[in-house]
């Protein structure tokens, strides 16, 4: 939650230094004037400023500021220019206050750079007032650290989710979308409902800001399904390219498999030890009848009586020479092996170092992001500390005797990207020698059972050759022998691959499972509990501002799709007049607060309305409007600027003055 203490405004002009200083209650807070030029919007500018939510107003930065803050600035009938502003703004999240100060213009200070006092303002110039500075309106600043929506989101709790963005990725849920749902300004805000919500690359940003307030699971759901469709398609191409697999091994095997599907199955228990592996050339038998046929005619051919013949001296010396390179063999494999794991252990180290190095650049950038934004705060790395450790630090070895100079963040940076370049370079040294040892590994292999077998022939030939036949025996032994070890090995494979079905066939039961448990429409019955309540309390407070444009409230609805106030699914803005429009806007902001408090979801515990009295809403509508706030804010802030712009009006908070903060602006706000 967030709650506003106090808010002090500074503008240093060429005659004097003017302020706006007033403190904020828990309740109803009515910013007053008599007419509609004392400043009232460049109060409520401040808040939006110091929150780094001016693009509410239509822009960031200085920029949507009125003119008291940058240019000049008026004292009675003479105009001042303006040498200097900012804005402070104290803050609380039910545990702890801040100070937020951001520069409006000054010499010395970016505007995009923000300080945070951690302390209320009194405070902010005690010596133990500790401060962060951060940085917003650039890249990263509502994910990185040093991010001040990164702060922000953590100070209140508010837990932002990840949403689709229109590039197609998932982007956080921007605090300037949520607050623009609660803050209505005056220019745009009373257009329509959602009106001052910015453009910030979230697709459908109305949708997900309702779905937060309320805390609904439809995008959760919507976000469950598609991952769910995404990792059953994922699920069916890997099936699909292990079956595809499967039938090129069937066809070097000469063999099948059919208890196998070519598409996702929920496989029985009983699977593997049903599997039955066959062959597919002649006559259809089992493998292992298969290879018990090939044994026996392998020993058939071992019943040939072998005989010792002449040339005994020269395969004797064959084999001697094929053992000898088999054992080279081995020693070389053993050496590339033991090269390859150092190589392997030299890229983890590189991909470590990178982490490291990229988690190093990127703090350095944002340390002199800050600096050159103007922080004020010590940089560590001045002081001689890692600005990532904290940790002193030397540029010497040797015994430090005189101040020695510091890198600056440029050539920190410039450093740490050589280091970088170099570490990558290494990297990719050392997975190409990776590639290149992996393939002469597996030629080595190769050659070892070419080998292999090459000495388990001639050990035969030694022993058991005869002149007539030795040759066609020794052939057929030799391809039995590797057809019974391709047969056995493919036996091993298919366990293998049973197992990997098995498990496939596993994680598409839990899919189906997972699949079977979402909510067959788009809402579950939580999120249409919760509609029906925003729904409710629309329409009571539509009735309690006294909305006339249609006949029947009962007609009323809330559309699923967007959420939005719908009669017969179009749009209420249709049939509703100006002044309606504006009560329909105060009836939905208002439902949203109190439904969002009903179900106990992300309500941030203030809303604010500039002029909500537009197109001549009638005093006592203006009343039933304050009385409800007062009656909803008991721990929420509901901020108000407005225009005493009649005696009915002037009357409706004369009544109210000991049930609100009522800060009256009698000349100009800036004094």
């Amino acid at each position: 939650m967030m709650k506003i203490n106090r808010l002090l405004i500074k503008i240093t002009a060429t005659n004097k230094t003017y302020t706006f200083d007033k403190e904020f209650k828990t309740g109803l807070n009515l910013i007053a004037s008599d007419d509609n030029t004392k400043g009232k919007s460049s109060i409520l500018a401040g808040i939006y400023y110091a929150l780094g939510f001016e693009e509410i107003i239509g822009g960031i930065n200085e920029k949507v500021l009125t003119s008291v803050y940058k240019t000049k600035i008026q004292d009675e009938k003479r105009s001042w220019n303006v040498l200097s502003s900012a804005v402070y703004l104290e803050i609380n999240n039910g545990n702890d206050t801040v100070t937020l100060y951001r520069s409006a213009k000054d010499e010395r200070r970016d505007t995009r750079l923000v300080t945070v006092f951690f302390s209320g303002i009194n405070m902010i110039n005690d010596d133990g007032t500790g401060f962060e500075d951060y940085y917003v309106h650039m890249p990263n600043a509502a994910t990185n650290e040093k991010g001040f929506h990164t702060f922000l989101e953590k100070f209140i709790g508010a837990e932002l989710p990840m949403v689709p963005a229109s590039d197609g990725k998932d982007r956080k849920l921007y605090l300037q979308l949520v607050f623009a749902a609660l803050f209505i300004e005056q220019k745009k805000g009373w257009s329509s409902i959602y009106a001052g919500i910015p453009y910030l690359g979230i697709r459908d940003p109305k949708k997900r800001v309702t779905e937060y307030l309320l805390n609904l699971h439809t995008f959760e759901n919507e976000r469950k399904r598609s991952e769910i469709l995404n990792r059953e398609r994922y699920q069916t191409e890997r099936w699909t390219s292990m079956y595809k697999l499967l039938l090129v091994e069937e066809a070097k095997a000469q063999c099948r498999v059919d208890t196998i599907p070519s598409k996702p199955e929920i496989l029985p228990s009983n699977f593997v030890e049903k599997t039955i592996i066959k062959r597919s050339v002649g006559k259809e038998i089992s493998i292992d009848d298969w290879i018990k046929e090939l044994e026996r005619e392998h020993e058939i051919l071992e019943t040939k009586r072998p005989r010792i013949v002449d040339n005994y001296e020269q395969l004797q010396t064959e084999l001697q020479s094929v053992e000898a390179e088999l054992a080279d063999i081995d020693t070389e494999e053993k050496d590339l092996c033991a090269e390859l794991s150092g190589c392997r252990r030299k890229v983890k180290t590189a991909q470590d170092n990178l982490w490291i190095l990229n988690n190093d650049i990127k703090n350095n950038k944002d340390a002199k992001r800050l600096q050159d934004l103007g922080s004020d705060k010590e940089i560590e790395v001045f002081g001689e500390k890692c600005p990532v450790c904290g940790q002193k630090i030397h540029d010497s070895l040797l015994p430090i005797q005189h101040d020695t100079f510091v890198m600056s963040f440029d050539e920190s940076i410039n450093h740490l990207k050589a280091q970088k370049e170099m570490i990558v370079f290494w990297a990719s040294h050392y997975k190409e020698r990776i590639k290149k040892l992996e393939e002469a590994i597996e030629s080595l292999r190769s050659r070892k059972i070419t080998l292999l077998r090459l000495a388990k022939s001639l050990r035969r030939d030694v022993y058991s050759v005869d002149d007539d036949y030795s040759e066609t025996i020794i052939y057929k032994r030799i391809e039995i022998e590797r057809h019974i070890e391709i047969l056995n090995e493919f036996k091993i494979q298919i366990n293998s691959v049973l197992n990997d079905f098995v498990k496939a066939s596993n994680e598409w039961n839990d899919l189906q499972k997972e699949k079977s448990m979402l909510p067959q429409e788009v809402c579950d019955q939580d999120d249409i509990n919760t509609i029906r309540e925003f729904k409710d309390r629309f329409v009571e407070n539509l009735k309690a501002y006294n909305y006339t444009s249609v006949d029947n409230l009962l007609n009323i609805d809330i559309s699923k799709d967007n959420y939005m106030p719908v009669i017969d699914d179009f749009d209420m803005k249709f049939d509703s007049s100006a002044s309606d429009n504006i009560r329909a806007i105060w009836a939905y902001t208002m439902a949203l607060a109190q439904t969002s408090k009903t179900v106990k979801a992300n309500w941030p515990g203030i809303m604010i309305f500039d002029e909500p009295g537009q197109h001549s809403i009638g005093a006592e509508d203006m009343k039933s409007f304050f009385i409800n706030s007062i009656n909803m804010a008991n721990e929420e802030q509901i901020i108000v600027g407005i225009t005493l712009n009649s005696e009915d009006i002037k009357r409706v908070v004369d009544s109210l003055q000991n049930k609100i903060n009522f800060i009256h602006i009698e000349d100009r706000a800036f004094a």
